[in-house]
């Protein structure tokens, strides 16, 4: 029996239909004038994981020449600043510490190290699959005293280990990262703490649009992000802006038809903020989990790698939780550190360029030997190019 919302998001025949729709409706676009003396109708996929499944599955072979898919800062590890990958890699080299993290990040080079390298050379970092697996792996590690039947030692205490926790991701991942404080909290767990390198989705989009250099007319919105937020997470940005915008799924016809929703759209000349993903995503979200997230997390400014400093763009823990927070707990502070030279992954997170107009792309920069993050993450668009290069 085929699985629900698979197959039929897969379906060859609805697939052309969609597609031919697009063809004629951009034939009609074009012809019609209404955008002028433009020759390319540019429409940005704000998440990674749709940077995937339009290569995955040919998207863009299949599309008229005169709509250009832009990758945009959706890819969490790419946008993380050098000086938070840094900041992961000195709290690996704190005595007595486990360091945890999402496996994407460990082959993200840093000023001077990886995460990878850190763990060769005897650092204790860890893959996880879940922030709750690091909250459990530091229960395990508090402190306790023992009876170890031993002569003058019926008594021991064996050395608690702070546990510390790599947070990185947008408004999908923030949530659970919250609970995992709150759990920590009520169990008593003083031994974890985390680093927060999280990311709201909205004013990043906001900045694109301030961004003189960038000529966007659609926007791609992510789902995962929009299952927590809802429509209306976005509509600040949409009012502002009134740039066509559409919440899609991450299956072909989902793609396509968010696509058939834009260039709809720019026919009619009456842009919108749309819900193509109706099956998984609500007007309001997920109201529970937004309010776990700003219990303990309250907007901060950030730093995104290639955009620069977005105010109200990131999430820092709340007072109440700061015995939470790994660089207070250790002492450190970030410092302000450049990014790799000659690496263009924050202009292609701007959809300023593509990964091959990158000169390291492929040559100095490979999935085996990566220069920057777009190049490491399942989600990134170099990883993407050089994967399904040719589709």
């Amino acid at each position: 029996m085929a699985l629900k919302y698979v197959s039929e998001y897969r379906d060859s025949q609805l697939a052309k239909v969609l597609i031919e729709s697009i063809k004629e409706k951009i034939e009609a676009l074009h012809s019609s004038g209404s955008i002028k003396a433009k020759k390319r109708l540019r429409l940005m996929e704000v998440c990674g994981t749709h940077t995937m499944s339009i290569f995955r599955h040919g998207i863009r072979s299949v599309l008229p020449h005169t709509i250009e898919l832009l990758s945009g800062p959706g890819c969490p590890v790419c946008v993380t600043a050098q000086k938070d990958i840094d900041a992961f890699i000195e709290l690996s080299k704190q005595d007595n510490v486990i360091l945890t993290t999402f496996g994407d990040l460990m082959k993200v080079p840093g000023t001077f190290s990886s995460l990878q390298k850190e763990k060769a050379d005897g650092r204790d970092i860890r893959v996880v699959y879940s922030v709750f697996d690091a909250v459990e792996i530091a229960a395990a590690n508090q402190g306790v005293t023992c009876n170890c039947n031993q002569a003058n030692s019926a008594n021991k205490t064996n050395q608690a280990k702070e546990v510390v926790f790599c947070g990185v991701g947008f408004e999908t991942t923030t949530p659970t990262v919250a609970a995992s404080i709150l759990m920590a909290s009520e169990r008593g767990i003083d031994n974890f703490s985390i680093h927060s390198a999280h990311k709201l989705t909205p004013p990043a989009l906001a900045a694109l649009m301030e961004t003189p250099a960038t000529q966007i007319d659609g926007f791609i919105l992510p789902g995962h992000v929009s299952v927590i937020t809802g429509v209306d997470g976005y509509k600040d940005v949409f009012d502002k802006y009134k740039v066509p915008s559409v919440i899609a799924g991450f299956e072909p016809l989902d793609i396509l038809k968010a696509i058939l929703m834009l260039v709809t759209q720019q026919i009619s000349g009456l842009p919108a903020l749309e819900n193509g993903y109706e099956r998984a995503v609500s007007q309001f979200g997920n109201v529970k989990a937004v309010q776990i997230m700003n219990q303990v997390f309250e907007p901060a400014d950030s730093v995104w790698r290639g955009i620069g400093h977005i105010p109200e763009s990131g999430m820092r823990l709340r007072d109440s939780y700061k015995s939470f927070d790994a660089l207070k707990k250790f002492n450190l502070e970030l410092k302000d550190t450049p990014e790799p030279v000659g690496c263009a992954c924050g202009q292609i997170l701007m959809g300023l360029k593509t990964p091959e107009q990158c000169m390291m792309y492929g040559k100095k920069c490979t999935p085996a030997h990566p220069v920057g993050p777009c190049m490491v993450s399942s989600e990134g668009s170099c990883a993407a190019y050089y994967r399904y290069k040719g589709l």
